[in-house]
């Protein structure tokens, strides 16, 4: 998409028109920049977009203004504060004005924000208006929230606890060659329950900017990573002996039923299926002395055989272990109740044979 052709949408869009249903959805993160009126979000905002550009990174900014009553348009215009970026062809820069919107965006900023990840730039930067504990509505929006704040505020920062402090992902000190850093810091950290992450920066000079980006690169990271697997434990495999002489101890003692029994012949065993709340225990008997379980048992006895866990995509599973270089033994197959499973050496584990299983819902 061509810059002429997006602000051409940004513009149908401000103006009320219907967002594009056809646009793709894109991964730029989004991050909003927030905070009261003088703490420097422009020039962090300028500073943050040059060190991007110098790693080949792409961004669309939206800089929401003041509306001018006369006009009706933004009244500050930041095309003007972040010039040395206006013919960039990797920087979009688009000022929204209010238009009477309260907390600190205007009424389409979410859409553009939208329109702009779509497009295809790696970050989209949302500064707001600045108007204080009300300007808020940025944490719905953005992916990372940054709260703006500079030296010496003093009773300002516990005015607006109430509303940007509790929002903030990160909080920026900025102009931090200005006396009070550390006092600012302190207050900081001593309004919120849970440790934020700091960075102090002197945005008109780039002091600061790497260690603060080194942070949002380490979020875009994960806000694309696919999900984690949930692993879920399946069941507990015990060598025994004998099923008949083990089961009394779990049907007569415990009360435990048994839910299922079978041969799994390429295995060579006998196994019971018992339930354990929301997982099982499996009981394995050896049919003759060639099977694993046989050998099991005559080197280490009666015992827990592995544990079992539960995968949803065992194929993506395997995928990732194996490019991890765990160490798989053999390939897929099917196990007692026709689930699809693969054992992981224990030498991968820290001692223990696992067992991964796919989950049958996901099949």
């Amino acid at each position: 998409m061509d810059f002429r052709e997006l602000a051409r949408l940004a513009t149908q869009i401000e103006n009320g028109a219907s967002y594009p249903q056809d646009l793709p959805s894109g991964e730029g993160l989004i991050i909003g920049v927030t905070g009261p009126p003088g703490a420097g979000k422009s020039s962090l905002v300028d500073a943050l977009t040059a060190e991007l550009r110098t790693r080949g990174k792409t961004v669309a900014i939206i800089a929401v203004d003041p509306s001018s009553r006369a006009t009706g348009g933004a009244i500050l215009g930041d095309r003007v504060r972040m010039q040395r970026h206006y013919a960039d062809p990797g920087v979009f820069i688009r000022s929204m004005a209010t238009r009477g919107a309260t907390g600190g965006l205007a009424r389409t900023s979410a859409l553009l924000s939208r329109l702009f990840r779509s497009a295809g730039f790696d970050f989209i930067v949302v500064e707001t208006v600045g108007v204080g504990q009300d300007e808020i509505d940025i944490a719905a929006l953005a992916d990372v929230t940054i709260v703006v704040l500079v030296p010496g505020m003093g009773d300002d920062i516990q005015a607006i606890k109430a509303g940007v402090m509790e929002i903030a992902d990160i909080f920026v000190i900025n102009k931090a060659d200005r006396p009070g850093v550390e006092q600012t810091q302190r207050e900081i950290e001593s309004m919120l329950a849970a440790p934020p992450a700091i960075y102090r920066t002197i945005a008109t000079e780039g002091t600061g900017i790497v260690e603060l980006l080194a942070d949002l690169e380490m979020r875009r990271r994960k806000h694309h990573l696919p999900a984690e697997p949930r692993w879920e434990v399946d069941h507990l495999g015990i060598a025994v002996r004998a099923i008949d002489e083990a089961l009394p101890f779990y049907t007569e003692h415990l009360g435990i039923p048994v839910l299922t029994r079978e041969i799994v012949a390429h295995e060579k065993v006998n196994v019971a299926m018992l339930p354990a709340g929301e997982a099982r225990i499996e009981l394995l008997e050896p049919l003759d002395a060639t099977s694993t379980i046989a050998k099991f048992l005559e080197k280490r006895g009666p015992g827990i055989h592995h544990i079992a866990m539960r995968v949803p995509d065992l194929p993506e599973t395997i995928r990732r272990l194996e490019s991890a270089g765990v160490r798989l033994l053999g390939h897929p197959q099917r196990g007692a109740g026709g689930h699809l499973y693969v054992f992981v050496h224990p030498a991968s584990t820290g001692g223990v044979l696992w067992e991964i299983i796919q989950d049958d819902k996901h099949l």
